[in-house]
């Protein structure tokens, strides 16, 4: 395990629709208004958001390691966290300019 390989899953991890469909979707004031709950709810969907990837991975027939594995969720689970607090941010920024 080498930066490279974390490196291209941060990219690809970018890439993927489902973050940004997601965090935008938790982040705004459509389910929970409480910041806590928003960060609750994150945390779950980057958890499986992190698992659909591995499993899509090991379907494309990759074989990872368990620490491979750990630090997939891991990623998975802080961009979602991340991207779905600044998103958040932002829709209050426009709110409270509005």
């Amino acid at each position: 395990m080498d930066n490279i390989f974390i490196i291209n899953l941060i990219i690809g991890s970018l890439r993927d629709p489902i973050l940004w469909i997601l965090s935008i979707v938790l982040a705004s004031n459509i389910i929970s208004k409480a910041f806590k709950t928003k960060l609750f709810y994150l945390s779950i969907a980057g958890i499986v958001w992190g698992y659909i990837r591995l499993y899509v991975y090991r379907s494309f027939g990759e074989d990872f390691s368990f620490n491979e594995s750990i630090i997939l969720l891991l990623i998975c689970l802080l961009l979602m966290v991340i991207m779905g607090s600044i998103i958040f941010f932002i829709f209050n920024l426009f709110k409270s300019i509005t």
